[in-house]
C-alpha cells in the first residue's frame, strides 16, 4: 500500500526526486520536480509541476518538460523574467524561465538548457540551447578520437546579481561549483569557482546562493548537497563574480554545518522570487529509496521551511522553522522543551517507537525500534540513528511535526534539524 501524506507533496503516480524550479508568482508558489511518471524507480527525467496557496495543500498540473531520446531534463531552476530582458516573451505577458541539464543518457554528457512559458505551465524550449556548452577537451593519447568533456556539470541555480546587475547562476561541475553571469538570460560568462574547504571527497549537487540580513548587516549563503548524500552550507558573501567564505573563528569547526542531520532530506533549495530564503528538500535518502514499501508512486518532499542567520557562541548558523504550522493537526505538532539528560518518545503503531534524547552537548534521534528496517542493511547498519552537536546550551526546545510515520525535528529553536521516515 502507498503512503498517504496530510502536510507532504507526493506525485499523482511514478517516481519523484529533487525538487526544481521552484519560484513565487502572484501568491502562488510553483513547484516543479524530477519525475518519472511510468514507473516508481528512477527512469528518463521529466519535469513535473504542481502549486499552491499554503504550502500544505498542491493541485498537480500537467507535466512541464518532458525528455527525449537524446535528453533528460535533470535539476535545475526557475526565473522569473519580468523585464522580459530575454526577448522569449513580452512586458504584458512576462516568461517564465526553466533552466535546466540537459543529460544525454547515451554519452553523459551534460549542458545548461532553457525551455520557457507565459502562461507557467505550457513550456517551449529555447532553439538556442544549450546556453551554456560543455567543455570538450583531451584527456591524453587515447582520446584523441573521442574528446573528453567535463563531468557532473548541472543543477543550474539562477539568482539575481546585486554588484553588476543582470543575473548569476551557480552550477555544480564535480568536485566544485562554478559562476555565471548573464545581463539577458540566454548569454552567459563564466566568472568564478568556489571548491568546499573540506576537499574532494565527493560531488557537488544542486548548489544554491543567497542573501540573509543579520545583525551585523547581509551575509550570504552558499548551500549545496554532496553524493555522500549530506547538505552544507557556508557564510560569506558574493562579490558579483563568486561566493567568499567568511572565515571561522572556531577552530573546532573543520566541517560546514549542515541543514539537516538526518539522512531523509536531499536536494534543498530556495523559492525564487520569495521576499524572504523559503525552501524544500526531497524528502527521502538515495542510500534506500528504492527499496522502500510502494505501489503507484515514490518520492515526497520536505515541508516548507523558512530560515534565518543567526550568530551562535560556535559560530555563524541558520536557525530553521516551519513556513507555517496553521494549518497542522494538533495532534500532529510536538512543542516542548527537554532537558539534558531527558527523552522524549513518539509512540508509534505494536509498540515501535522513535526516540529524542538531549544531552549537554549533543541530540540523539533513534530509530532503530520505530518499525521496519529489514528491506534495507543500510537503514539497520548506518542510518538507524543520528547524532548531532548542540549550538546551545542549557535546555533544549524542539518542534516536531509528524504526518504518517515521517518526522520532521527542530531541535535547539531550529539550529540543528532532523527529517526522518519512519517504516
Amino acid at each position: 500500500m502507498d503512503r498517504t501524506y496530510n502536510y507532504h507533496f507526493t506525485p499523482p503516480k511514478g517516481w519523484m526526486n529533487d525538487p526544481n524550479g521552484m519560484v513565487y508568482i502572484d501568491g502562488v508558489y510553483h513547484l516543479f520536480y524530477q519525475h518519472y511518471p511510468h514507473d516508481i524507480v528512477w527512469g528518463p527525467m521529466h519535469w513535473g509541476h504542481a502549486v499552491s496557496t499554503d504550502l500544505l495543500h498542491w493541485e498537480h498540473k500537467p507535466i512541464a518538460i518532458y525528455p527525449t531520446e537524446e535528453e533528460y531534463i535533470f535539476s535545475g531552476s526557475c526565473v522569473y523574467d519580468k523585464e522580459n530582458v530575454s526577448g522569449l516573451g513580452t512586458k504584458e505577458q512576462p516568461p517564465l524561465l526553466a533552466f535546466y541539464t540537459a543529460h544525454n543518457p547515451i554519452t553523459g554528457e551534460e549542458q545548461q538548457s532553457i525551455a520557457y512559458s507565459t502562461d507557467f505551465e505550457t513550456f517551449t524550449k529555447y532553439e538556442g540551447n544549450p546556453v551554456i556548452e560543455n567543455e570538450k577537451y583531451m584527456a591524453g593519447d587515447e582520446a584523441k578520437e573521442n574528446p573528453a568533456f567535463k563531468k557532473d556539470f548541472r543543477d543550474p541555480k539562477v539568482f539575481r546579481n546585486p554588484v553588476k546587475g543582470g543575473f548569476t547562476m551557480v552550477l555544480a561541475a564535480g568536485h566544485q561549483l562554478e559562476f555565471y553571469h548573464s545581463m539577458n538570460l540566454l548569454s552567459w560568462e563564466k566568472t568564478g569557482e568556489f571548491a568546499p574547504k573540506e576537499g574532494v571527497i565527493d560531488i557537488c549537487e544542486c548548489p544554491d546562493c543567497f542573501p540573509l540580513e543579520t545583525e551585523e548587516g547581509t551575509k550570504w549563503i552558499l548551500m549545496l548537497s554532496r553524493t555522500s548524500h549530506i547538505m552544507p552550507y557556508y557564510v560569506g558573501m558574493f562579490d558579483g563574480n563568486t561566493f567568499v567564505e567568511e572565515k571561522d573563528e572556531f577552530e573546532e569547526n573543520v566541517n560546514p554545518p549542515l541543514l539537516d542531520y538526518a539522512s531523509d532530506n536531499y536536494a534543498m533549495v530556495t523559492f525564487a522570487n520569495c521576499p524572504g530564503p523559503l525552501m524544500l528538500g526531497w524528502g527521502e535518502s538515495w542510500d534506500y529509496v528504492s527499496q522502500t514499501p510502494a505501489k503507484n508512486y515514490r518520492g515526497k518532499m520536505t515541508m516548507a521551511r523558512k530560515a534565518q542567520l543567526l550568530k551562535t557562541e560556535k559560530g555563524w548558523r541558520l536557525r530553521f522553522a516551519p513556513a507555517t504550522l496553521s494549518g497542522i493537526a494538533k495532534k500532529d505538532v510536538w512543542q516542548g522543551v527537554l532537558q539534558p539528560g531527558e527523552h522524549k518518545e513518539f509512540l508509534l503503531s505494536e509498540g515501535k517507537k522513535l526516540v529524542l534524547s538531549v544531552t549537554k552537548e549533543e541530540i540523539l534521534v533513534d530509530r532503530s525500534n520505530a518499525g521496519d528496517l529489514s528491506f534495507s542493511e543500510y537503514l539497520q547498519t548506518k542510518a538507524a540513528w543520528f547524532l548531532a552537536k548542540r549550538i546551545k546550551t542549557g535546555n533544549c526546545n524542539i518542534t516536531v511535526i509528524q504526518d504518517n510515520g515521517y518526522f520532521e525535528i527542530f531541535a535547539d529553536d531550529g539550529l540543528v534539524v532532523f527529517s526522518v521516515m519512519t517504516y
